[in-house]
């Protein structure tokens, strides 16, 4: 009976909108659309153009509201033309296709332009957060250049069905990356181990029920795949962002090092009783932008305490130079002993 507000506009044919994520809801928990199959009219705006997710006659593009994003799918738009931020009401059938909610208009005559609003500005994925349900369908962006914080591409893009495949780390989480051929992205030059900037719409690729995994973010422009390439000073130096961080709750600091491009770099950490615990660089020629979050060569957090890191460079003719920077492991906030 909860559901018997949001169905009156439908059952009495009234044009009366509803919000996104009224359209789109899954009050029972089981990954489909509530509303399946009902005929629904939502006022959004969309994200990007028709034209860079569609394919033959298919229509498909995205469009958002202040509560959720939705895909729109039909089979053509004769005389209606769409563009990134124009707010739209769109009348259409809740549909499905692999975990992702649709809205299916019939026609042209099912959209109306109501203004223009502009793009939506990403929804800013924290450190360590992914897509999930929630997102679909919402612009996002994972990696913040305002902050310096980039995302990690983790595996080389794979070529699939048309476009390409890759993920990347936020953090200590994976994203899965779809870059549709019909958008004209080149992923020319991204490879593990490149950082971004990454911008793109929510998407799910899920065949099977429960459909609650598959998520992906999906790039529109060849703007969202922002490549960063840190500039380093080229005098000898070791600089941390942060020196108390907490790995067990995601924390992590960023480590800077450099000096000339004719030296050769090691880096390492040690623990107070003078151990090595983790090598960051060895024997390395130039010098490097890398998060490091508390790990050590087994890949498993460090306890909590301090440690210090030793920086050591090495000219042509063999003369070392060294720098210390001390961190320390800390206990999550609010944490008991």
């Amino acid at each position: 009976m909860k559901l018997l507000p949001l169905l009156l506009p439908v059952l009495f044919g009234s044009a009366q909108a509803i919000t996104v994520a009224q359209a789109r809801m899954d009050a029972d928990g089981d990954g489909v659309p509530d509303l399946l199959g009902q005929v629904v009219t939502i006022d959004a705006v969309a994200t990007c153009e028709p034209t860079l997710f569609s394919s033959g006659s298919g229509v498909s593009f995205y469009v958002q509201d202040e509560t959720a994003g939705i895909n729109v799918y039909g089979y053509d738009l004769p005389g209606f033309s769409v563009s990134p931020g124009d707010e739209l009401s769109i009348t259409g059938t809740i549909a499905q296709y692999n975990g992702l909610a649709e809205i299916e208009p019939g026609s042209s005559s099912d959209y109306a332009y109501l203004g223009s609003l502009g793009v939506p500005d990403p929804i800013q994925l924290a450190r360590n957060q992914g897509v999930s349900e929630p997102l679909e369908g919402m612009l996002l962006r994972a990696g913040d250049p305002s902050s310096g914080m980039w995302v990690t591409v983790a595996s080389e893009p794979a070529l699939s069905g048309g476009g390409y495949n890759f993920a990347v780390w936020n953090g200590q989480s994976s994203i899965a990356v779809r870059v549709n051929g019909s958008t004209g992205i080149s992923v020319a030059g991204i490879g593990t181990g490149t950082r971004l900037f990454l911008t793109g719409l929510g998407g799910q690729y899920d065949p099977q029920p429960p459909y609650d995994s598959g998520y992906q973010m999906l790039p529109r422009y060849q703007s969202d795949l922002q490549v960063y390439s840190p500039g380093i000073p080229p005098y000898f130096h070791l600089d941390v962002s942060e020196s108390i961080f907490s790995p067990t709750t995601g924390e992590y600091t960023i480590v800077q090092y450099g000096g000339p491009d004719d030296f050769r770099f090691t880096l390492r950490v040690f623990d107070r009783a003078g151990r090595t615990v983790a090598t960051l660089a060895q024997s390395r020629t130039g010098g490097e932008v890398m998060e490091w979050n508390g790990s050590d060569e087994n890949d498993e957090f460090l306890p909590m305490g301090p440690y210090v890191m030793l920086l050591e460079g090495f000219d042509p003719g063999g003369d070392r130079y060294t720098t210390t920077e001390t961190v320390v492991i800390a206990a999550p906030l609010g944490g008991g002993r």
